[in-house]
C-alpha cells in the first residue's frame, strides 16, 4: 500500500475508507462476509505496524475499533483477541488506564477459552505493565508471576519460537522495572542483566527480526540507565542514555527518542548544567509532538521549572 501515514490526512483517509469498506461489505448480511473482513484485516495488518512505531496511537485505536467490530460480527474470537489486547496497549500509552485494563482482561479471557498460552503470557505482561504504571507494584508481580508460571507449568503445549524467547527476555525488563520503583537496585539491575543476555540470544536465533527486538530493548537499555542514574552512577547512566538514543534513532522510534532526551536532561540538571537540560527537555518535547502526550507534558513541566529557577 502506497500510504504515507506520517501524513495526518491520509491517516484520515485511511479511517474513511476502513470505516466505509467494513460498513459496506464487512458488517452486511451476505454470504461473502467473512471473506471480505479477511480483506479488511490483511490491510489493517499491513498499516497497523506503520501506526504503532510512528506513536500515532490515537489513529491506531480510531482503526482498530472498526476491525474489532467486524471481527465481532463474524464471530472471529482468535482476532478479536488480538485487537483487543493490541488497543488496549495503545490505551495504555494514551494514560487511558480504566480502557486499557477493560480490553486487556477481555482479551486475556478470550485467549484463556482459546488455551492459546503463550498469548496469555503477553497479555498477564500487558496487565503487570498497566499495573506497574498505576504503582500498584506487588499487582504488577502477581500478574508477571503467572506469566512464568504459565511458562514453566505449559512448556510443552507453547511453541518453541521466537514469542517464546520473546517472553523469556522482556519479563525479567519488566519485572526490573517494577523492583526499580521499589528502589531495591539490586534486584532489578539482576533482572535487566537477565534480560539482556536474553535478548542477545534472541536477536542472534532470529536476525531476520532484528528492528522488531530493537524496538523491544531500547526500553531496556533506557531502564538500565535510570538504574545506574538513581545510585548516582551518572557517566554509566549517560552511556546507557546515549547507546538508548543511537538505537532508537536507528529505529526511528520516537517515544523512546523523546523519553531518553528528557532522561539526558535530567541528567544535565543534576550536574549542574540548566541549560543543556532545557535545550534537551526542549528537544524531548518536539520529538513527542502532539502523540507522545505523557512525555511532551513532562517535558514541558521539567523545562519550565528549570526556566522559573533561571529567571529567580
Amino acid at each position: 500500500m502506497n500510504i504515507d501515514l506520517t501524513l495526518q490526512e491520509e491517516r484520515a483517509n485511511l479511517f474513511s475508507d476502513l470505516n466505509r469498506f467494513a460498513d459496506e461489505m464487512c458488517l452486511s448480511q451476505n454470504d461473502e462476509s467473512e471473506d471480505l473482513f479477511k480483506l479488511l484485516f490483511d490491510v489493517w495488518e499491513k498499516v497497523s505496524g506503520k501506526l504503532w512505531f510512528e506513536c500515532y496511537w490515537n489513529d491506531y485505536f480510531r482503526c482498530g475499533k472498526i476491525v474489532l467490530k467486524a471481527a465481532r460480527h463474524i464471530n472471529d474470537v482468535k482476532i478479536q483477541a488480538q485487537l483487543l489486547g493490541e488497543m488496549g496497549y495503545a490505551c495504555m500509552e494514551g494514560e487511558d488506564f480504566v480502557r486499557a485494563e477493560q480490553n486487556f482482561q477481555e482479551s486475556l479471557q478470550k485467549y484463556q477459552l482459546l488455551k492459546e498460552f503463550s498469548k496469555q503470557c503477553k497479555l498477564l505482561r500487558y496487565l503487570g505493565n498497566l499495573a506497574n504504571r498505576q504503582k500498584q507494584y506487588e499487582l504488577a508481580l502477581e500478574h508477571y508471576q503467572k506469566a512464568w508460571d504459565i511458562l514453566n507449568t505449559k512448556r510443552s503445549q507453547i511453541p518453541i519460537d521466537d514469542q517464546l524467547a520473546l517472553h523469556e527476555a522482556e519479563l525479567p525488563n519488566v519485572i526490573g522495572c517494577v523492583y526499580l520503583e521499589l528502589r531495591d537496585f539490586s534486584a532489578s539491575y539482576q533482572q535487566f542483566h537477565q534480560s539482556l543476555k536474553n535478548y542477545q540470544v534472541l536477536l542472534e536465533d532470529y536476525p531476520h527480526k532484528r528492528i522488531r527486538y530493537r524496538y523491544y530493548q531500547t526500553e531496556l537499555i533506557m531502564n538500565l540507565g535510570k538504574c545506574h542514574f538513581l545510585q548516582g552512577d551518572y557517566e554509566q547512566a549517560r552511556r546507557c542514555y546515549e547507546d538508548c538514543l543511537l538505537v532508537s534513532r536507528e529505529i526511528s522510534r520516537n517515544d523512546t527518542i523523546a523519553s531518553t532526551l528528557l532522561s539526558l536532561a535530567e541528567l544535565e540538571e543534576v550536574k549542574g548544567n540548566k541549560e543543556e537540560a532545557i535545550k534537551l527537555a526542549g528537544e524531548a518535547e518536539n520529538v513527542a509532538g502532539t502523540e507522545i502526550t505523557s512525555v511532551r507534558e513532562r517535558a514541558a513541566i521539567f523545562k519550565e521549572k528549570l526556566l522559573s529557577k533561571t529567571i529567580f
